[in-house]
């Protein structure tokens, strides 16, 4: 007990995250097999192997050619995140390649005076968007968190099991960065809209698990979020009320755009307070 209290506290905060990551996949690697059967379950292990080989190779290239130091443990994050995040039924491969290019545009190129502007996964996700909303053979990046709504028969009844994983990060994960302020600020608004307006969501426990995956694992990224407690509070608060805004427009994947937006005013409000 002693050593595995041990190792827990020698990992850093990205090893429990990735840790947190490849549980949740393998949760639904197990979710696909039981519920759609073999084929389905290979078709989503096919998927996975290919996503991961494409952005291994662009980020060992974008390392290559830019000879910037990046993590390829940050790679792997990205590569999980968007594999939960978007639609596995999605059969337009070209899309899935701009967003796994975009994303390593924005870890390797976009950014001011070494500081990072966007959250990588919202600009990636965000960016094929609004191409998708003006270009027309390009559809918008299907966003629909299937890779974390997992649920398993238990007694009878469907249980969202991908809530025990997430909750545990949401406990210790985002308490080792202290960010509890900024997920909670926009968790607990969100899942409010979410009750008081049942037209914001088709369904409430889908819905839910996004908005507590979308706290705990996207935006309490540490170089695009704030680390003071007030700046948290009002950082998470504003994301809650631009997405809740985007969706009564009905604006396709408010989430990702109401965080970009929130990265830009981030980083507007610290260049002048600079």
């Amino acid at each position: 007990m002693k050593l595995i209290i041990k190792i827990f506290r020698s990992l850093t905060a990205y090893d429990h995250f990735l840790i947190f990551l490849i549980i949740l996949s393998v949760l639904k690697i197990a979710d696909v097999f039981l519920d759609d059967g073999a084929g389905a379950g290979t078709h989503f292990l096919i998927l996975g192997a290919l996503l991961f080989v494409i952005s291994s190779i662009l980020f060992f290239g974008f390392k290559y050619l830019t000879k910037q130091k990046k993590k390829y443990q940050h790679a792997l994050i990205s590569t999980f995140l968007i594999l939960l995040m978007l639609s596995h039924a999605d059969p337009d491969p070209v899309r899935g390649i701009l967003v796994i290019f975009l994303l390593y545009i924005s870890k390797f190129f976009i950014t001011y005076k070494k500081q990072t502007i966007f959250n990588p996964i919202a600009f990636a996700i965000g960016t094929t968007t609004l191409i998708a909303m003006v270009i027309p053979f390009i559809e918008i990046a299907p966003l629909d968190f299937s890779g974390i709504d997992i649920r398993f028969t238990i007694l009878g009844q469907l249980v969202p099991i991908a809530l025990v994983p997430i909750s545990l990060s949401l406990l210790f994960n985002v308490g080792r960065i202290r960010k509890h302020r900024l997920a909670l600020a926009f968790i607990i608004p969100s899942l409010l809209f979410g009750f008081f307006f049942p037209e914001y969501t088709d369904n409430f426990t889908s819905f839910a698990l996004a908005i507590v995956f979308m706290g705990t694992a996207i935006i309490v990224e540490p170089k695009t979020s704030p680390h003071k407690a007030n700046e948290q509070l009002i950082y998470g608060i504003s994301m809650a009320l631009i997405v809740f805004g985007l969706h009564v427009f009905k604006v396709p994947n408010a989430l990702v755009l109401g965080l970009m937006a929130c990265n830009v005013l981030y980083f507007i409000f610290k260049q002048k307070r600079a």
